[in-house]
């Protein structure tokens, strides 16, 4: 079992942007299943992103020791 952490927010970033070409290059030639499938995935790295930067304590509250 795979759980992510917030550690990796920016290679999520990376796959996401990688993903949206994906689905421009797939919907300009035709390839609709292909984008289709790839929306699927842009969508679970939009509900990973959203639940890690959630969970991504504040700078000030790092820096000041908060929790």
């Amino acid at each position: 079992m795979f759980v992510t952490t917030a550690e990796f927010l920016s290679q999520h970033h990376a796959q996401r942007q990688a993903t949206l070409q994906i689905i421009s290059a797939a919907e300009a030639a035709g390839h609709a299943r292909v984008a289709e499938t790839n929306r699927q995935v842009a969508g679970n790295l939009d509900k990973i992103i959203t639940a890690l930067e959630a969970d991504e304590p504040d700078d000030k509250e790092t820096a000041t020791g908060a929790s």
